[in-house]
């Protein structure tokens, strides 16, 4: 005899099988729509270069790349695995350019030269100390900035010294130029000190042939700045800075970063 409920038993299988196969091939489909475009915006976004901002700056910002800051930039971009476009211009075009949109990032930035408000921008951990550094003769036996109340401080325009500096009524602060400028004045007696850093005017002074003449102490600077990295404060900034402190952070547990806050040292070993 026959079991009249064999052919309902096998369709009612047959549909069940059908839809199950229906539903994975519709999970499948939304899969494909909603994780290969991420997959492939974030292959694109690592192909495309992160456009960095940057000026010249001498010994450490330079057009053919072999600035220290240019190699540090390098090596921490190698580091984050992206490619950087590294654009050079005026101080102020650069700080335009991730308000504008030209630019993702720049650097380096201090706090007391943002434009604008704060808020407007998130910035990296510092990458390094900025120190200045107290240029004088070794005749006149001037050491110390507590020293030159009413005196000829020369300084660079555009540099920064920091607000305390700034700020301080009792120091005379005559801007010119370049370091070279300066140093030339401080060996004519028009300056009773310099004001500087490095390497920008150690290089002038050692270009100088009364070098020998100048007294500085790069472990003893009269104040010390961080310099940092600026992006825009929005999504897209906070994630490109965030990257920027850990591969700082990743290049200083390597030993190829070395930084020291309390007395402004700071040395990068480019990989050889």
């Amino acid at each position: 005899m026959f079991d009249n409920n064999v052919e309902p038993i096998n369709l009612t299988r047959y549909l069940i099988n059908l839809i199950t196969f229906i539903l994975i091939c519709l999970v499948l489909i939304i899969w494909q729509l909603t994780f290969i475009p991420k997959a492939l915006a974030s292959v694109d976004d690592t192909n495309n270069p992160v456009k960095i901002g940057s000026f010249l700056t001498p010994g450490l910002i330079e057009e053919d790349g072999t600035g220290l800051l240019n190699k540090l930039n390098n090596a921490l971009f190698m580091e984050m695995n992206k490619n950087v476009e590294l654009n050079l211009s005026s101080v102020n075009r650069v700080r335009r350019g991730i308000n504008n949109g030209q630019l993702d990032g720049y650097f380096p930035e201090l706090w007391e030269n943002l434009p604008g408000k704060k808020t407007q921008y998130v910035v990296s951990r510092p990458f390094f100390y900025k120190r200045v550094i107290l240029f004088t003769l070794k005749s006149s036996g001037l050491t110390k900035l507590s020293e030159f109340e009413n005196k000829h401080l020369g300084v660079v325009k555009g540099f920064s010294y920091g607000k305390r500096i700034k700020s301080n009524p009792h120091l005379s602060l005559s801007f010119q130029k370049d370091d070279i400028t300066n140093i030339n004045m401080l060996l004519n007696g028009r300056f009773s000190g310099v004001l500087g850093g490095y390497p920008g005017t150690v290089i002038a002074v050692k270009g100088n042939n009364r070098t020998n003449e100048i007294h500085y102490d790069l472990d003893k600077p009269v104040a010390i700045l961080e310099s940092f990295y600026a992006c825009k404060n929005n999504p897209d900034g906070v994630k490109l800075c965030n990257s920027i402190t850990k591969a700082i952070e990743s290049l200083l547990r390597k030993g190829v970063l070395e930084l020291n806050e309390e007395t402004g040292f700071s040395r990068f070993n480019p990989p050889e």
